[in-house]
């Protein structure tokens, strides 16, 4: 089976500042990957990386086979690499549905498949589907969350990457965000970014660990340190 994503030896930073190196995964299709790690390792910068936000100080990504070295941002988006971003970055003067509606630019999905792929996305989250017309600024922070995970959806991702999803949130809105992801397995491949052990183990296939600017499997990481 064909990895939809591959990264080789791929490092990456600020400017001439390498915060990590070397790093290498293969993302099989319908395959949740957790990325697990302390502040500072580098899990942001390698998730920006992928998604085209930095540029990569060496090494490849590969996706669906095509090697992403030229490709800008939002070229990768819209090819289906798509990042749902620490901090969530909605846009709180807009209403729910018209932050929704941005997606749209990217172009994926004409008229007819777009409105379908919207009431899927509302049925994942009824929650918004009761507040299309209310100020996104309004919502609490996990409605926000799910908001930016729906407005990524929309998309029509390819594979779906995740920055800290449950982020300030409190207990009750990160199930309600662990529930969600789960109904998304299966359908479409994820990394998933966190600092929350458990979350990811109730949702991730394979977990790695970012530590020090270096990426390895959990189970290597727990015998280094044992």
């Amino acid at each position: 089976m064909s990895a939809v994503l591959a990264l080789e030896a791929l490092s990456g930073g600020y400017g001439s500042l390498v915060v990590f190196r070397d790093a290498a995964l293969s993302i099989l299709p319908q395959t949740t990957v957790g990325i697990l790690g302390p502040n500072g390792a580098g899990k942001t910068t390698l998730l920006k990386t992928i998604a085209g936000l930095l540029p990569a100080h060496g090494g490849r990504v590969v996706f669906n086979g095509r090697d992403l070295k030229r490709a800008k941002g939002h070229e990768r988006a819209r090819a289906g690499l798509v990042l749902v971003p620490e901090g969530r970055q909605i846009l709180t003067g807009l209403t729910v549905g018209q932050n929704l509606e941005l997606s749209r630019a990217s172009g994926r999905l004409d008229a007819a498949a777009y409105a379908r792929r919207v009431d899927e996305v509302l049925a994942i989250f009824p929650r918004l589907h009761q507040r299309l017309d209310q100020s996104a600024g309004s919502l609490s922070g996990g409605e926000q969350q799910m908001l930016a995970i729906a407005r990524a959806l929309l998309i029509d991702p390819v594979l779906l990457m995740l920055d800290e999803p449950t982020q300030g949130l409190a207990p009750i809105m990160v199930r309600q965000v662990l529930a969600a992801l789960r109904s998304l397995k299966g359908r479409l491949p994820m990394i998933v970014v966190e600092q929350n052990r458990a979350f990811l183990d109730d949702l991730a296939d394979t977990t790695m660990v970012m530590r020090g600017g270096h990426l390895t499997n959990a189970a290597e990481a727990q015998h280094q340190e044992s």
